[in-house]
């Protein structure tokens, strides 16, 4: 806890943050510590591409859908945002579930995952961007399209004969996961 890096958080930003994500004062200070190191022009901010240089997000085929999350309303994040961001992902602890990190705020994240026009409804072409990230070539357009109106229908979208009109709420997509534990599989240790 002794680095430069950790000294420049304020022992009231480390509370606040901890009130605000769950994180331990030690988790906390490791994430500081993290961003700073990815924050290559010491602005205080990070960007996307501080982002696609880390080297376990380049594997990822929802790479690119991740790193939007983080901005998903501006091009840059404080230290607060990241944090804030990451408690997504945190394992929920009983005493410490927090705005973010409950079963509806990873819902929201995946959710926000889905939503590419960031309109806040999943159309078609939303699911064809995103799996056409997971599976690149592997699958054919009209294969694709089979799987995306399957998803949508499970979904419980009204199907119109305007193709156009085809949408998930976030009430469906949450509903569609009623049975997915998504508390366990959205985590990861900090």
């Amino acid at each position: 806890m002794g680095s430069k890096t950790s000294s420049l958080l304020r022992p009231d930003e480390v509370q606040a943050l901890t009130e605000k994500t769950g994180f331990t004062t030690r988790e906390i200070v490791r994430l500081y510590n993290r961003f700073a190191c990815l924050d290559k022009s010491r602005s205080g901010f990070l960007r996307r591409e501080d982002l696609q240089n880390i080297p376990e997000f380049s594997v990822n085929p929802l790479c690119n859908r991740v790193i939007e999350a983080f901005f998903w309303e501006s091009d840059e994040v404080n230290f607060t945002q990241f944090a804030t961001l990451l408690s997504t992902f945190r394992p929920i602890r009983s005493r410490t579930v927090t705005e973010f990190n409950n079963r509806e705020g990873k819902i929201k994240f995946l959710f926000r995952l889905y939503d590419v026009d960031k309109d806040g409804k999943l159309s078609k072409e939303d699911f064809h961007e995103v799996l056409a990230g997971l599976v690149g070539a592997t699958v054919q357009d009209k294969e694709m399209e089979k799987v995306i109106m399957r998803a949508i229908c499970e979904a419980g979208a009204d199907i119109k004969d305007d193709d156009d009109e085809i949408f998930v709420t976030f009430e469906q997509f949450k509903k569609t996961l009623n049975h997915v534990d998504v508390e366990t599989r959205l985590s990861m240790p900090f």
